[in-house]
């Protein structure tokens, strides 16, 4: 089987993102936090801020939000590779 393409990757990279967010998520509840109440967005990074008062008490949350952290700095570098790629002309 041949290596994904750029755009592939990036694809694989985001639903890794998504998939950990879940899990955070449900985790987060399962201990019986109100993720709505720990949680905001950085807009600027693009990914979930979660209270430090949270993580710190939690190293199992802790574990899960660090490898949140590192799949939306992969899915980023994703991201910036698919932009350097050449533009391709459709002839619309």
């Amino acid at each position: 089987m041949s290596e994904p393409d750029q755009t592939e990757q990036w694809s694989v990279s985001h639903l890794a993102v998504t998939d950990l967010m879940t899990q955070l998520l449900g985790l987060l509840r399962d201990k019986g936090y109100n993720p709505s109440n720990h949680i905001s967005y950085d807009r600027r990074n693009h990914h979930l801020l979660l209270d430090q008062q949270v993580t710190a008490g939690n190293p199992d949350i802790r574990s899960m939000y660090n490898a949140y952290l590192e799949a939306c700095r992969k899915r980023d570098e994703e991201l910036e590779q698919v932009k350097q790629m050449p533009k391709t002309d459709l002839g619309f």
